[in-house]
């Protein structure tokens, strides 16, 4: 009877190796985070991938956990809801009352308003390679202003605004809803009369204004959300990669982003008016958000994460979070605008509000109005 001899591990390995017959690798177990979970591809690519960059595999899926978390601020719903709100509650700020004019019986325009948390760097994310949502938020809404001089009260003017219409914020779609209503009362303000220094200098008085705004903000995802993730090399002068994201649009991806904001302004404001054609003016106000809240639901399965260098699939990830949250109850903010009128009648006006209160938000509104 022949004898079989058992060749040493070693030797049998530098065998197969010579023969050109990979061995086996043990497939890369899944991993989840908080709300996201990492899953392989089959086969060598993702634990090759994560040789190159100086990780192993699981410090490879650690590292996409964590990035694909921050796109969608999946394990930080709560507070990035609230910086969201209160900077879509923050853009409805200057959209419906002129705070530059003084004796005007009527007006009409339009107002463009952007507001964003300038505590963190604000990346537009309509580049496919962002974030789909940011802490920032926008707002258009038409205005009128009537005066009651008519009625004898001449210091007094109320405004309306109000708009409804479709929404785009990056990669996101769906629609928004502003509307306003306030009063102002200007004590101390120059007459109708005209005279030589009035057109020169005029003082504006002294506004106070006060009311109610509302806005409501819907967003979901209408197309592939698509991103690019940097991942560093652990090797020292190593490359990093760019990681390919990008969600699946057959029915597994559903994100929605809901918004209502309701807030009670009061702010006292002063004009300066040069050569009857040039206004500044500035003050400050106080903000009691009073109602509203946001909702976000993120429910995404088979997204996947590919190596952008090769277009080779690296794996696929699922996503779910939910959260709630509540505006700040109040926020105090500076403003201050320039105002150019033509004829004393076209009058195109910027106007910037700012809140320090952390987090700090800024806004920019601009516009046109027609007035008599």
């Amino acid at each position: 009877m022949k004898r079989i001899t058992l060749l040493p591990v070693p030797v049998l390995m530098f065998a197969v190796l010579a023969s050109g017959v990979r061995p086996a690798l043990a497939q890369v177990a899944p991993a989840c985070g908080a709300s996201v979970c990492i899953t392989p591809a089959p086969g060598p690519y993702f634990g090759d991938f994560a040789t190159a960059l100086g990780r192993t595999p699981e410090q490879l899926q650690q590292d996409l956990i964590t990035k694909v978390d921050g796109l969608f601020q999946a394990s930080n719903v709560g507070p990035f809801l609230k910086d969201f709100q209160n900077a879509q509650s923050f853009s409805t700020k200057g959209l419906g009352v002129d705070y530059a004019s003084e004796a005007t019986l009527v007006e009409a325009g339009a107002t463009l308003s952007f507001a964003s948390n300038i505590d963190k760097a604000y990346k537009s994310s309509g580049s496919y390679s962002d974030p789909p949502v940011s802490g920032g938020g926008g707002n258009f809404s038409f205005m009128g202003g009537v005066g009651l001089g008519l009625l004898g009260i001449d210091p007094v003017m109320v405004f309306g605004n109000w708009f409804k219409g479709s929404a785009s914020l990056g990669q996101l779609e769906g629609s928004y809803h502003n509307w306003g209503l306030h009063a102002q009362i200007r004590l101390f303000g120059p007459s109708r009369k005209s005279s030589a220094v009035k057109f020169l200098v005029r003082w504006g008085g002294i506004a106070i204004t006060s009311g109610a705004d509302y806005s409501r903000l819907s967003l979901s995802t209408s197309k592939q959300v698509r991103s690019t993730i940097n991942i560093a090399s652990a090797i020292p002068g190593g490359l990093s990669q760019q990681v390919d994201f990008k969600s699946d649009v057959s029915g597994t991806l559903r994100f929605t982003l809901e918004q209502t904001t309701w807030s009670i302004p009061l702010e006292i404001t002063t004009s300066l008016r040069l050569l009857s054609l040039v206004t500044v003016y500035g003050g400050i106000g106080m903000d009691w958000q009073l109602g509203g809240g946001s909702d976000m639901h993120i429910h995404m399965e088979n997204a996947e994460v590919r190596d952008k260098a090769s277009d080779t699939l690296l794996g696929t990830v699922s996503v779910k979070a939910q959260g709630h949250a509540s505006p700040s109850p109040a926020r105090l903010r500076e403003i201050v605008g320039v105002q150019l009128g033509l004829f004393d009648v076209v009058r195109f006006f910027m106007q910037v509000n700012v809140s320090s209160s952390s987090p700090m938000l800024a806004s920019l509104a601009g516009g046109l109005r027609l007035a008599y």
